[in-house]
Order: C-alpha cells, then sequence, then structure tokens
C-alpha cells in the first residue's frame, strides 16, 4: 500500500511480495527497508549467558586489535572519543547531526522527515543514473564483507549484511545527489532553502555520521560511461561535484584549493577513508602533496621557556605577520635577518565563519581516533598556535589586516571565543616548538629587537620612510647652516 506522499521508483522486483512482476512500483522507503521477523523471546538465562559471552568476545577482540594496530592503517568509522566530551560542552552542537543522519550510529535516531529527505534525495540519483536499485545494491553487496572492515565492529551489531548494504544504498545515493545538487545550486526542487542546506553541509563532516567513501565511489562506478552524451550522468560529473563541494567546505582561500582530492590521493597511492578524511588532509595540506611532510619537525633538544603570549607581545619586538605562500598547516615559519631588520612570522590561512567551530571539533575528534596511530596532528597543533596567539579583539583584527584568519562571524570577541574554548578543552601546548624557539631567540636579542622595530616603524611603510628621510634632511640642513657660522 502507497502512502500518499511517499517516492516511488520503477524497480524489477518486489521486496515484500512474494509474487513479484516487473511491471510493480514500489514505494522506495520500502524497498530500503528489509523484511523483519519478530524476534524470539529470550529467557532470562539465555540472556546472562548471552552477555557472558558478549563480554569474553569483546576482550578478546580487543586484544586482537592492539595486536594488530601497527599493520592496520585504516582509521575506522567510530564514535567521537570520549575524551572529547571530558570537557567539551558542545556535544550536541558540534557532534550531532541536525538535518541528515548517516551512516548506523545515528541511524535508529533519524525522524520522518530526515528519512524522506534522503529518499527524495536517493530516489533523483537512482532516476537518472540510468540504473535500478538491484543493479546498484547488488553492486555493494559484492563488496559488503571488505565495506564492514571500514567500521568499528561495535558499531554493526543487529545490521545483517542485506540491512547494511540497504542502508549504505540509501545514505551514498542522497549523499551523492545532495552534493551534485549543492554545487550546482539546485536544492529548490527538493524544498532545501539556503539555511537547511548550511546545516546538511555541516552533518557530511561531522566525525560519528560518515559511511565508507568507497561507498560513493561503488555508486559512481555504476554509472554508465557514455561520455559522447552531454546529458549523461556519468562518475567524472560526480567527481568534479565532490571536488567543488570539498573546496566550498576546506575552510580556506581558493587560491590554495585548485590542486583536486582525486589527485591528491593518486600521488599519495591510497583511497578516501570518508567525507570527513578529505576535508581533514585538504585543511592539513591544502592538497599541496609535495609539502605534507615539511616543516612540521619538532626538534628534540630541550628548549627553554618561551615568554611571549601573544600578538601583541610579538609586535612590541618587532615581528610582522604575514600570511604563508602554502596552505599547509605545517608550513609556519619565521625568519629574522643577521641583525633583526626583518623578522618575519608567516602562518597559514584559515576563513572562520558559522560552520567553522563544527568542522575544527570533528577534525580534533577525528585526530584523537584510537586507531589513528599515524596522525601527526597537525590540525591540533595549528590550532594550538592560534590560541596562543590570539588573547584580545586586537590580536584577531591584526590576523586579518596580515590576510591570515578571514572573519565572517559577528565579530571578533567571537574568534576570540572559539579559539580559547578550543585550546583551553584539548589542544596541548607544545606545537611548533622550533617556532617559537626560533620567536624566542629573537626576543632576547636586544640589538636584533630595537632593530626590528626600527625596521617596523620607520621602513616597512613608505611614507613612515619618506617621512624619517624628510626628518634626516631637515636635521642635516641645520646641522650644515650651524656649522657654516
Amino acid at each position: 500500500m502507497t502512502n500518499k506522499g511517499d517516492v516511488v521508483v520503477e524497480i524489477p522486483i518486489q521486496v515484500h511480495d512474494p509474487n513479484p512482476t516487473p511491471s510493480d512500483k514500489v514505494p522506495i522507503k520500502e524497498y530500503f527497508q528489509p523484511p523483519t521477523a519478530p524476534p524470539p523471546t529470550p529467557s532470562l538465562t539465555d540472556e546472562i549467558d548471552q552477555v557472558f559471552i558478549t563480554i569474553i568476545k569483546s576482550e578478546i577482540d580487543n586484544r586482537l586489535r592492539q595486536q594488530n594496530n601497527s599493520s592496520d592503517e585504516i582509521i575506522k568509522i567510530q564514535k567521537v572519543p570520549r575524551i572529547m566530551f571530558q570537557q567539551n560542552k558542545f556535544e550536541e552542537n558540534y557532534y550531532i547531526p541536525r538535518e541528515m543522519p548517516i551512516g548506523p550510529i545515528y541511524a535508529e535516531h533519524e525522524n520522518s522527515e530526515q528519512m524522506q529527505l534522503k529518499l527524495k534525495l536517493a530516489a533523483q540519483f537512482i532516476n537518472t543514473s540510468d540504473r535500478t536499485c538491484d543493479h546498484l545494491l547488488a553492486s555493494i553487496k559484492m563488496e559488503i564483507d571488505t565495506l564492514k572492515t571500514c567500521f568499528d565492529e561495535n558499531l554493526l551489531e543487529g545490521f545483517s549484511d542485506d540491512k547494511l548494504a540497504r542502508m549504505l544504498l540509501l545514505d551514498g545515493c542522497s549523499i551523492l545527489q545532495f552534493i551534485y545538487s549543492r554545487v550546482r545550486d539546485e536544492l529548490k526542487e527538493f524544498q532545501i532553502n539556503y539555511g537547511q542546506a548550511s546545516v546538511i553541509e555541516q552533518d557530511l563532516f561531522l566525525m560519528a555520521n560518515q559511511i565508507p567513501f568507497r561507498v560513493l565511489e561503488i555508486l559512481m562506478d555504476s554509472l554508465p560511461d557514455d561520455e559522447s552524451d552531454d546529458d549523461a550522468f556519468t562518475d567524472d560529473v560526480y567527481i568534479d561535484s565532490i571536488d567543488s563541494f570539498i573546496c566550498m567546505n576546506v575552510m580556506k582561500p581558493k587560491i590554495f584549493v585548485e590542486q583536486y582530492y582525486s589527485s591528491f590521493y593518486e600521488a599519495k597511492n591510497t583511497r578516501p577513508v570518508h567525507l570527513l578524511d578529505i576535508l581533514y588532509l585538504g585543511f592539513l595540506y591544502g592538497f599541496d602533496y609535495n609539502h605534507q611532510n615539511a616543516g612540521n619537525s619538532r626538534s628534540k633538544k630541550e628548549f627553554k621557556e618561551e615568554y611571549f603570549r601573544n600578538i601583541q607581545d610579538l609586535k612590541a619586538v618587532g615581528i610582522k605577520l604575514e600570511s604563508s605562500d602554502s596552505s599547509c598547516l605545517s608550513e609556519v615559519t619565521f625568519t629574522s635577518s643577521v641583525y633583526g631588520f626583518r623578522a618575519r612570522l608567516k602562518i597559514p590561512p584559515l576563513i572562520v565563519d558559522d560552520s567553522t567551530g563544527s568542522k575544527l571539533w570533528n577534525l580534533i575528534a577525528y585526530e584523537m581516533c584510537p586507531d589513528n596511530c599515524n596522525s601527526e596532528f597537525g590540525v591540533t597543533t595549528y590550532l594550538s598556535l592560534l590560541h596562543s596567539l590570539i588573547d584580545s579583539e586586537e590580536d584577531v583584527k591584526d590576523l586579518r589586516s596580515a590576510h591570515i584568519l578571514t572573519n565572517h562571524l559577528s565579530s571578533d570577541a567571537d574568534v576570540v571565543k572559539l579559539f580559547n574554548e578550543i585550546g583551553y578543552n584539548v589542544v596541548p601546548d607544545q606545537a611548533y616548538r622550533d617556532v617559537k624557539h626560533k620567536i624566542q631567540t629573537h626576543c632576547d636579542r636586544w640589538l636584533a629587537i630595537r632593530m626590528s622595530q626600527l625596521w617596523q616603524n620607520y621602513f616597512s611603510n613608505p611614507w613612515s620612510f619618506i617621512a624619517l628621510l624628510v626628518l634626516v634632511g631637515i636635521v642635516v640642513y641645520f646641522l650644515i647652516k650651524f656649522l657654516n657660522k
């Protein structure tokens, strides 16, 4: 029985009808829900035994995973680490999806409106792909064992292979269609306004709200390859859409994100884990794979304590702020001439808007995953540096003047609050110690400070330089006139 408002898709078989006919139409909502049978009622003894077996099995599996961590480089889809909740008071805003729950973690919490939205998007993708639900579902089921390894196994309890495949099919189709329509500004046909679209964008980059990127690749690979037809929906069309979508959300000026994610992963000879993984590497390296291992080395020798606290302290000793030529987060550099004439601190740029807080918290959570053993905590250390430099609105103003920060929030005070919350809660203070050591060395050189202050006050600005020349000329003129008398 088809309810009013249900989206209908042509498929060759019915799910619930034991005698299907090819011409039948089945609501897509029913297609993505496998038939279920009422579970048997277990006895109390059976429940106790099952709990005991589950505990033993979980302990054995945990030890096996610990032994294999060194060889397993896949960062699994999992819940947000508990450490992120110890002091962070923004769980609901930053980690829980509001419009589009995807994946197994929030599958049981989505309401009818959220489900209906995904059904509309998925139906549009299937109708335009020239493929049937059975064809796409079969493609996912062929790799279901591999896809299951992308999840923390505790998340898949209660998910049969068939149920998991149908969930991934629905989520994957809806994600691809949303991204495709979003970058082309065609979401109005789904009754999605700009505000709702912005919230969905944030949902797609929540750490616990992910599905394997391989699902999207399977769906894109299933599309026809008719490049002669300009109207055909080929995999390249959706790949280009994902490229544009990541560039829209990577929190960097467009000049730094021209490199496509596909070329970046091809150069690394690896595959994306999920959408947040692409955003993470795009934010960390700017997809500039030539710089991914540069500049973030930490010296092993002991440094003395740094005494500078914020940007105003740096300005007081004649250090000038500049935006880095690269968006790679490790490209934080400090240079000073021999006599300290020109001291410059270069920092990669960052765009701050209403979605930045959510993205940054989830990128930090991604670095904190227990199985992310190879993480260099590039995002965390970058935010630590900004936290150490930002104490007041005046600091934010100086960062904006140096084109390091682009602030789309209501005020500079909101930026101060954001970075103070991040730095106070989870960010360590040992980031870029080599850079801080160079700055402290500069601060300890009295001559270097005076020379850099002289340069910044009188030579960095052409008008200041002209005024100095005029002043010197006047002094020389009166000195000569005095000597001639």
